[in-house]
């Protein structure tokens, strides 16, 4: 769980469609949700796990995602972002 530290930090929500070059982003509004997701990601060689949380009108978000050296090699520019938080 070493790598959880992420949720530690505040950063925005990635820019979506892999402007960012994040993919397989996910919203959660709890922290335990987001560390089950982050638990269950495994990466592949150019790949690093990354998140942080902000706020909005309702509160908290987490989210955690996988940035990618090359999001052409990734793949599906279309499935960039699968899950959105809950209000």
């Amino acid at each position: 769980m070493t790598h959880l530290g992420i949720l530690e930090e505040e950063h925005s929500l990635p820019e979506g469609h892999g402007a960012d070059r994040i993919v397989q982003w996910h919203v959660f509004r709890s922290r335990a949700e987001a560390e089950r997701f982050a638990d269950g990601i495994q990466l592949d060689a150019g790949q690093e796990l990354v998140g942080g949380f902000t706020r909005d009108s309702l509160g908290v978000l987490y989210w955690v995602g996988v940035h990618v050296e090359d999001l052409e090699q990734w793949g599906n520019r279309g499935a960039v972002n699968k899950h959105g938080a809950s209000p």
